[in-house]
């Protein structure tokens, strides 16, 4: 029964008891579907995160693998190898002439070590020999080291560094002499991306031969 106080009507307590009562539910559905919106948006992002990463990583490897004329590891035949070793012939952040670093790089690829505009091409003084860059998957961290272009001396390399973190998986498969299948995945959490590319190389014909004169152009600098 509604009350009356001066000839005007209002709620019984009963009656307001059972409006709180169902604000109150509206108000928790509504928290749960937002906070359960919060949760799926921090895990879209985290996961976006991881993606984001193991693609920039993958696509390093990838740039490596196409423009080498040498695959070390894996070996041919080999397969789930935790190492992936390949002569670099990609990098230009470095003046060849006085080993400086330079932005944007001097136009002429590091690996041409005698400025010959060959890279890769032996004689008998080895004034341009193989240089290789290396990933290794250690204790669940992706490291990598690659040649010192910041000296004179043809076979110094850059200690170990740490590329990429919350790596359970990091196989190369050698499929042929100039095929090689990458498969990298990260996890973090309850969040996991897996990449898998298969990458041939430009400059090693399938019968192990490379193509010692060709040197591919120059690409944006890359630093280690």
């Amino acid at each position: 029964m509604r009350s009356q106080l001066g000839g005007k009507t209002g709620l019984t307590l009963f009656e307001l008891l059972v409006s709180l009562a169902v604000v109150a539910l509206i108000m928790g559905g509504l928290h749960q579907i937002l906070t359960a919106s919060f949760a799926g948006y921090e895990d879209t992002k985290h996961k976006q995160r991881l993606l984001d990463t193991a693609g920039l990583v993958m696509g390093r490897m990838v740039l490596f693998v196409q423009e080498t004329d040498s695959i070390l590891r894996p070996a041919q035949g080999e397969t789930d190898s935790t190492v992936l070793k390949v002569s670099e012939r990609v990098l230009d952040t470095y003046d060849n002439a006085t080993h400086s670093y330079v932005v944007d790089g001097d136009g002429i690829p590091d690996a041409d070590n005698d400025c010959d505009g060959v890279i890769n091409d032996y004689d008998a003084a080895e004034l341009d020999p193989r240089e290789y860059v290396e990933f290794k998957l250690e204790g669940g961290i992706l490291h990598t080291r690659g040649p010192d272009y910041g000296t004179a001396d043809l076979y110094d390399v850059t200690p170990y560094r740490t590329l990429c973190e919350n790596v359970t998986v990091f196989q190369c498969d050698r499929l042929a002499e100039n095929l090689v299948e990458i498969r990298l995945t990260l996890t973090r959490g309850d969040n996991e991306v897996t990449l898998r590319s298969r990458v041939y190389s430009r400059n090693m014909l399938g019968g192990g031969q490379s193509l010692m004169d060709h040197t591919p152009p120059a690409p944006n600098p890359m630093t280690w």
